[in-house]
Order: structure tokens, then C-alpha cells, then sequence
């Protein structure tokens, strides 16, 4: 999954407890968790080699999984009260988590989740880099949530079970090579300009 969709995600796992009870200042704590897995993407700087060496090792692995969260959590307890800390490290371990699942299921680039215990990595590779239905769904509802507020909880709802299902679906049903179904499963990509490519966070293709 890209940034703007890790962020998305989050945004939209907010809603369902975090925005309610903690406003702006709780989204952007969920956000934080659910980017701190590519706090590795950083790996860019030192080079293209370098960061496939490294991205979703560094940050994927199980000292950031354990940890990540409960810093975050610590750091909004002092903000919102220490009676908030369980209900934040709750809900900001689910936002870093569902970074990890999405990155699993997915592309076919493994994830270190025992890093540095263990170098095995996790891979599905369900969809393709750009796939839009993924984006479509976390965009859409995402926008809903932040114009909307009384649908924020239902939009979120129906598109991560969209999400959810569309994964199930290209668990039984391999990408399409053609048609209007595979132009909306990648091959869109193939000739569009940068600009359109970078609107869905893919900034390496």
C-alpha cells in the first residue's frame, strides 16, 4: 500500500473511535501509527539499492510493531489525559497493524514483521502497484469523513469492507490482463503521465 492509502486508512480507522473522543489531535496520532512502519522508506536518501535493502525491514519489524504504538499512545496521554492511554495504544496498535496487513496482502515485496529476530518475510501479492480500486475506495470514503462528519463512521465502515472484500475477491480471481478490469488494476499506469501516477502516491514508477 502507498502513503496517501496508509494515511487514508488510518484517517478513516479513525473515525470509529479516536476522532470522536479525541478530535483532530487523535486522527493525526492514528496517522502517525499508521505510517510508522515507512519511517524505513527513509532508506531513499542513501540510494535506490539502499532502500530496497532495507524498506519494510527497519520499520516493519517487531520492536517498532510493540513499541511504535505505545510512544504515540504515551505522547497523547500527556495531551489528552493518562485515563486516555489504554483507549489510545488500542486503537493507534489496530492503525500500525493495519499497515502491516495491507502491506502483506498487497504486493509481492516481503515484510521482515520479526525483524531483527528473524529475517523471514511475508508477501501474498494480491493486486498490482496501481491498482485504483484500493484508492478509489480509501479516497472516496476518506473524503466523506472529513466533509461529512455524520457519515464519517459509515463511510469508513463500508470501505474498508470494501477493501476487505476486493482482497478476497483477487484471492480467487487473479488481476485481469486486459479489458476495462485491467486498465482499472494497473495497466492505467502504463502511459499516464507522472502527475496522475503521483495523485495515488506512486512516486517510484
Amino acid at each position: 500500500m502507498k502513503i496517501p492509502e496508509h494515511v487514508t486508512l488510518s484517517v478513516l480507522l479513525a473515525q470509529f473511535a479516536v476522532q470522536p473522543e479525541f478530535g483532530l489531535g487523535g486522527t493525526a496520532l492514528m496517522v502517525a501509527a499508521g505510517c510508522l512502519p515507512d519511517l524505513d522508506g527513509a532508506a531513499i536518501v542513501a540510494g535506490w539499492r539502499f532502500y530496497r535493502k532495507y524498506h519494510r525491514i527497519l520499520g516493519h519489524g517487531v520492536l517498532m510493531t510493540l513499541f511504535g504504538p505505545l510512544l504515540l499512545a504515551l505522547v497523547g496521554a500527556a495531551a489528552f489525559g493518562w485515563e486516555a492511554l489504554a483507549t489510545l495504544w488500542l486503537w493507534l496498535q489496530v492503525s500500525l497493524l493495519a499497515h502491516l496487513i495491507t502491506d502483506i496482502y498487497f504486493y509481492n515485496w516481503p515484510v521482515q514483521l520479526l525483524w531483527p529476530f528473524s529475517r523471514r518475510g511475508w508477501g501474498v501479492g494480491l493486486l498490482t502497484w496501481n491498482d485504483l480500486v484500493p484508492t478509489v475506495l480509501l479516497y472516496t470514503a476518506t473524503a466523506v469523513a472529513l466533509t461529512w462528519p455524520p457519515g464519517a463512521q459509515p463511510a469508513a465502515l463500508v470501505s474498508i469492507a470494501g477493501l476487505t472484500l476486493y482482497l478476497l475477491w483477487r484471492s480467487v480471481r487473479p488481476r485481469p490482463e486486459d479489458g476495462w478490469s485491467g486498465w482499472l488494476t494497473g495497466s492505467w499506469a502504463t502511459h499516464s503521465a507522472p502527475f496522475w501516477r503521483w495523485l495515488t502516491g506512486d512516486f517510484i514508477s
